[in-house]
């Protein structure tokens, strides 16, 4: 049989750590004793409702929020992690409001149609036409 030298390198073999931090839930609620968790879960809830309520209101054009977390870290030297986190949430914008008028001759505003004022024009006289059906005749 040959020599054969041992193995340089040992297996890294995970020892068990009943604190690691095994989700992103469990990470969120380490801020503020877990209030920052809460206010995720509440803002998040309040951003749901608002979608429902702009879609009765506005319909489903532009009905479109976000959520964003940041969480901020820092390494100490002793192998310490400070660490930071905000929430932000931004809810579907109300549209702009809107209406509609005309223009007159004079460039200025007004509710008053352009097509109303040619309906309010006289009716112009045909003199050929036919009375039975009201059909008018061309002029040869």
């Amino acid at each position: 049989m040959a020599n054969r030298k041992p193995p340089t390198e040992t297996a890294n073999v995970e020892s068990h750590d009943p604190y690691k931090m095994r989700s992103l839930e469990q990470i969120l609620a380490l801020f503020d004793g877990g209030e920052f968790l809460t206010e995720i879960m509440d803002g998040h809830k309040k951003l749901q409702i608002d979608l429902l309520e702009h879609n009765d209101l506005h319909g489903s054009k532009k009905c479109q929020g976000s959520m964003t977390i940041k969480v901020d870290y820092a390494l100490g030297k002793s192998g310490d992690v400070s660490m930071g986190a905000a929430v932000s949430f931004k809810s579907p914008q109300k549209p702009a409001s809107s209406a509609a008028a005309y223009l007159n001759d004079n460039g200025e505003l007004t509710l008053y149609s352009p097509f109303m004022a040619r309906m309010h024009q006289p009716v112009r006289d045909v003199s050929d036409h036919d009375p039975e059906t009201g059909e008018i005749r061309d002029i040869d």
